[in-house]
């Protein structure tokens, strides 16, 4: 679904789309030649995508319709994601059918486990949902030495709302016995826990309409409807931010699945917004976002991961990937209340040759970044355009650009985003991927991604400025390391 605000004026453009597409089991992925597991010519590295388990198969597919289900290889929603006992738990919806179950102990290397939650012929194909620690033990399946990790999925079937449980940090799962919990039709459960009444609260997406609506429980098992919010569709996330860090100043932010957000109260019982809708994200390949749940309180970040729905990994056994995990903070952007999302600080143990520079004047004849070498980046710019009417990188054939003809925009393939200087400097930050290239601006005000086809392989960004010379602040252009063990 395509962001809904109608101004923001930066552009983001990202020439053609591009994705991943799973891996089998063992070595054996191309049917031209072995590659390792992740390996893959347009595996992303540091982006995370699905592999197959027991089959070896090329450009894997959705099929949710019985009785094939989901194909091995493919994922979409981000679902379930929690952390608990030192671990971040993440779920996503493996091709209608599933879970894919992935876990990380910093948020950038992931070590996936099988597939969780398949379908089953009472309750149908799994759906997505969400997960949360069950601290309390409300629903009685927790032991002396593990607290229950609960799930909340859709039961496609006849799209009715259910509940799973782990009591082994999350290794295995068993269904609830009774489900479904909740007959309320129609799907993509977001639960947590309300701490002021000590109760869980269930949204759901529609009916009536394209609306979100609440319902509370005690135990888990008996829930009552409370509210309806309209103008929302699919995938609800619900989360609570402090305005500009002050914590006295705490707002609620309800998202649904192409990340638009409004920003508001919720008493428990109702979300009343204070602002109007907005878009989070510009970029052609973003949606079902989702924030993980239980993170620490000595943590205290608010981090949000979403699929780059839509992207091409042609003759890959894998398809879809997901974005950079990013925390989200509320900010204030001239009259505006802005969510923001930047990358998590742990992409830095990925560092490996950082090339940098300083208060350095470049014209269109610059050659910056000559001799650099790789396909993983993390490109940070903080420049003054001075009389260039553009300034821009070229990353694998594709364009990420500032221009200042067109009311100060930025082009990558993306819906237009306007970015204002900030002191007289435009910052931004471009994560560059085998098979995506993510952009923030001013440091998270606005971001766009996009998944892309390389039109030059392993070739490394270029630096370039159209008409007059621009004042580089500074450049940093970092390389980076896989995130997976081939």
């Amino acid at each position: 679904m395509r962001p809904i605000s109608a101004f923001v004026g930066f552009f983001l453009f990202v020439g053609s789309s591009g994705a991943g597409l799973g891996d089998p089991p063992g070595d054996s992925v191309d049917s031209n030649r072995h590659t390792p597991l992740y390996g893959e010519r347009l595996r992303p590295q540091f982006h995370f995508t699905a592999r197959q388990w027991t089959v070896s198969k090329l450009n894997p597919m959705i099929r949710p319709d019985p009785p094939h289900g989901g194909e091995e290889g493919w994922l979409n929603d981000p679902n379930g994601l929690v952390y608990y006992k030192g671990e971040w738990h993440l779920f996503a919806n493996g091709a209608g059918s599933f879970w894919v179950h992935a876990v990380s102990r910093d948020l950038v290397h992931w070590e996936e486990l099988p597939p969780k939650l398949k379908r089953d012929p009472i309750l149908g194909n799994t759906a997505s949902g969400s997960a949360a620690v069950d601290w309390h033990n409300t629903s009685g399946f927790g032991t002396d030495k593990e607290k229950a990790l609960l799930a909340f999925f859709t039961g496609w079937k006849n799209k009715v709302q259910c509940m799973a449980y782990s009591v082994d940090r999350g290794r295995t799962w068993t269904k609830y016995p009774m489900n479904p919990i909740l007959r309320h039709a129609d799907r993509d459960p977001k639960v947590f826990w309300y701490e002021p009444e000590s109760k869980w609260v269930m949204i759901i997406y529609g009916p009536p309409g394209n609306s979100y609506v609440f319902f509370d429980s005690k135990d888990l098992k008996t829930w009552e409807k409370l509210s309806t919010f309209p103008d929302m569709y699919e995938c609800p996330d619900l989360f609570q931010l402090a305005l500009d860090g002050d914590q006295k100043q705490m707002k609620w932010v309800l998202s649904d699945g192409n990340g638009s957000y409004v920003v508001g109260q919720f008493d428990g019982t109702t979300f009343r917004k204070e602002r109007e809708k907005m878009a989070l994200d510009y970029g052609f390949n973003f949606y079902a976002t989702q924030t993980w749940n239980d993170v620490p309180m000595e943590d205290g970040r608010c981090i949000q991961l979403a699929w780059m729905r839509g992207g091409k990994f042609p003759d890959m056994p894998f398809n879809q990937q997901l974005t950079f995990p990013c925390v989200l903070s509320l900010r204030t952007v001239g009259d505006q209340i802005h969510l923001c999302r930047y990358p998590v600080k742990e992409i830095a143990q990925l560092y490996d040759k950082e090339h940098k520079w300083e208060n350095v004047t470049v014209s269109n004849s610059n050659d910056l970044l000559a001799g650099i070498k790789g396909e993983l980046f993390d490109i940070e710019i903080e420049f003054d355009p001075g009389q260039a009417d553009a300034l821009g990188f070229k990353i694998q054939g594709h364009d990420v650009q500032y221009t200042t003809k067109t009311e100060n925009v930025v082009a990558c393939r993306t819906h237009p985003m306007k970015v204002k200087r900030q002191d007289g400097y435009i910052h931004l930050r471009i994560l560059v991927d085998r098979t995506s290239i993510e952009v923030f601006t001013n440091h998270g005000e606005l971001s766009g991604a996009n998944s892309i086809l390389p039109k030059e392989i392993e070739s490394p960004p270029s630096l370039y400025v159209n008409g007059g010379d621009a004042i580089i602040k500074f450049l940093k252009v970092r390389e980076l390391h896989s995130i997976w063990n081939k």
